[in-house]
């Protein structure tokens, strides 16, 4: 049955490459879920339409309050809820099993586009980057870009191919991506360049096509928030607070922690990836309009960057729509090293040992809580078994102090969440306050009633 797609010893190498991903990905996951109040947010927000036995038109709204996402993530996650009776753990488990399902994908795809050792280093590159276990681990709606976007990068190879029965599918394709983000938008730009380049086979008719498959998925997101049509120039032409030194920080992060654990190394990281793109560019740059895969890499991380420059210091999961083209660009470089296991050999176990060592994760064997990016989920579900426990059924309030406290809802929603779901009767407006203190340094939370 597999022998169509492997040979036995590409079957155990990527048998291995799982298991380490896996393993990176669920590693105490079960002590330090990183439980946040974003993740009580869409809890919350599902947990609306599951006890009310509908789905909604329009997904959770973004952290700007008048833009909402697509619903198609919520169409998915509401009935996995309802199987798993909404248990908090449910985003993480999706997460990781997209994750795995991206991992094959990305094999899959560049066997197709380029060639079966390339598809293996990927493969490698995407389930043991730092970065993208992270990202798995935080388990935030995005995460399903590591499933997607390889599919959306096949189907564009297909369009280079002058497939044209493949634009509607590439165009509804796109559109679902609106259900897990924005931050997509500039791969719109691709699309663009890759009909202009092949106009003599694409006509006017064809853009409409892939506009209509993009549009089909969102139509009951444009209807309700037309506001989109208004966010796209803001982020673009807003040239205010544009934070070229956050801007600049967070560029290192996403490319330091695409190779290294360690944030001390994240400068090198950076240095590298941008040597190994500059390189590209300059041995391919006559390939730019005749080969898919050039064009492909150049166009999709260029308009990314610059997209992401003229937003400002955005967020880490902004870079994620470049995860393909950035798998492939280091699997390429390293299929042409014959000696990489020399190099992937030591990052790795520097990996692991930063990993194991890692604050977010943890807490160490005697007890004490190295954490200082947040309280554990263990500690955030005792809190809210004892408010409930303590409260009786009688309806409660809880207030939230805290890092980030500043957010809606005090960023407590989280609590709010774990506390519905072990049968507390929360009301928003009830005299009855618990407030939860939380001391992220030391990993402790006080409750006062």
């Amino acid at each position: 049955m597999f022998k169509k797609y492997f040979t036995q010893s590409n079957l155990i190498f990527l048998i291995l490459v799982f298991a380490a991903g896996i393993f990176l990905r669920i590693y105490k996951i079960e002590t330090n879920y990183y439980f946040t109040g974003e993740l009580g947010k869409e809890l919350l927000y599902m947990y609306k339409y599951a006890s009310g036995h509908t789905l909604p038109l329009v997904g959770m709204a973004t952290s700007h309050e008048w833009l909402s996402y697509g619903p198609f993530y919520y169409w998915l996650m509401i009935p996995v809820f309802n199987i798993f009776s909404g248990n908090p753990f449910i985003l993480f488990w999706v997460g990781l099993t997209v994750s795995v399902l991206g991992i094959i994908s990305v094999y899959l795809v560049f066997k197709k586009i380029i060639n079966e050792k390339v598809a293996l280093l990927s493969a490698m590159v995407a389930a043991l980057s730092p970065i993208f276990i992270w990202q798995t681990r935080l388990s935030k709606l995005h995460i399903f870009f590591f499933l997607i976007i390889p599919a959306v990068t096949y189907l564009l190879y297909l369009l280079w191919q002058g497939k044209k029965k493949w634009l509607i599918p590439a165009g509804l394709l796109f559109g679902i991506l609106f259900s897990f983000h924005f931050s997509q938008i500039p791969i719109l730009g691709v699309v663009i360049l890759l009909l202009l380049i092949k106009r003599n086979i694409y006509k006017v008719r064809d853009w409409i096509y892939f506009g209509i498959g993009v549009i089909i998925p969102n139509i009951t997101l444009i209807w309700q928030d037309r506001n989109l049509i208004l966010w796209l120039p803001y982020r673009m032409f807003n040239i205010v607070n544009k934070d070229p030194e956050g801007t600049l920080k967070l560029l290192t992060e996403y490319f330091g922690k695409s190779i290294f654990w360690d944030n001390r190394l994240w400068a090198t990281g950076l240095v590298i990836f941008l040597a190994i793109f500059a390189h590209y560019v300059f041995r391919n740059r006559n390939k730019l309009t005749k080969e898919f895969l050039p064009f492909y890499l150049i166009s999709s991380i260029s308009l990314m960057l610059i997209a992401n420059i003229l937003h400002g210091a955005p967020p880490i999961h902004y870079f994620l729509p470049m995860f393909t083209a950035q798998t492939v660009l280091y699997a390429i470089y390293m299929s042409k090293f014959k000696f990489w296991p020399l190099v992937m050999i030591p990052v790795l176990l520097i990996n692991l040992a930063s990993f194991m060592n890692d604050p977010i994760f943890y807490k160490d064997f005697s007890g004490l809580v190295k954490n200082t990016d947040m309280v554990s989920y263990s500690t955030q579900n005792a809190a809210a078994s004892f408010i409930v426990f303590d409260a009786k059924s009688t309806p409660i309030s809880i207030k939230r102090i805290g890092p980030f406290d500043y957010f809606p809802e005090q960023y407590s929603q989280n609590y709010k969440y774990l506390i519905i779901w072990k049968g507390g009767n929360l009301a928003e407006n009830s005299g009855n306050v618990y407030t939860i203190t939380e001391d992220f340094e030391k990993g402790e939370i006080n409750v006062q009633k």
